[in-house]
């Protein structure tokens, strides 16, 4: 298991990535939920530096493509990732919020309650969005493209400036 950083633009802070069996297990805004993965696994991560990742690696092969695919998404090239993930570290129902979250297209947002109702869980709205804030992928399995029912942004665990900034980014009104 291996941890890199990653340093997106827009003035956006850190992000940490970690990788095992060659699939992303974590990609965070702050450590915090690295480090609660950490815990529940019982084990750290080594960390490597981004200029100290091999393609010969295959946990590092995956840091590397998350890293690219991560630029092409702030450079509005890229709409939909394909990096293999490992969603194992949360709960059933956690693992069916996830999921449901890659469904959400690029640019679009849905409620607490239609993701919800989305894993045929219609009154289990605030389960979801516990759920959703538990997300241990940030931005790849895109818990910022949902908000409130009444449109405003809601909150988010790396913070409602970045939550913003990548709703921006994603209607096209944030040029990087």
């Amino acid at each position: 298991m291996i941890s890199t950083h990653y340093t997106p633009p827009l003035g956006l802070p850190l992000m940490t990535l970690t990788v095992k069996n060659a699939k992303l297990m974590a990609l965070d805004w702050h450590d915090d939920k690295t480090h609660e993965l950490y815990a529940k696994l019982g084990k750290s991560a080594s960390f490597v530096k981004q200029d100290e990742l091999r393609h010969d690696d295959k946990d590092h092969s995956v840091a590397i493509l998350t890293m690219t695919q991560l630029d092409e998404y702030f450079s509005g090239v890229r709409t939909h990732f394909d990096v293999p993930l490992d969603l194992s570290s949360g709960t059933p129902f956690q693992q069916a919020v996830w999921r449901a979250l890659l469904a959400i297209e690029y640019g679009q947002t849905i409620s607490y309650a239609k993701l919800a109702q989305n894993i045929a869980k219609p009154s289990a709205f605030r389960a979801a969005a516990n759920a959703n804030g538990k997300n241990p992928i940030s931005l790849i399995v895109p818990c910022h493209r949902v908000i409130k029912a009444d449109g405003d942004i809601g909150g988010y665990t790396g913070g409602v400036f970045i939550k913003s900034a990548l709703l921006a980014l994603e209607r096209g009104a944030v040029a990087v």
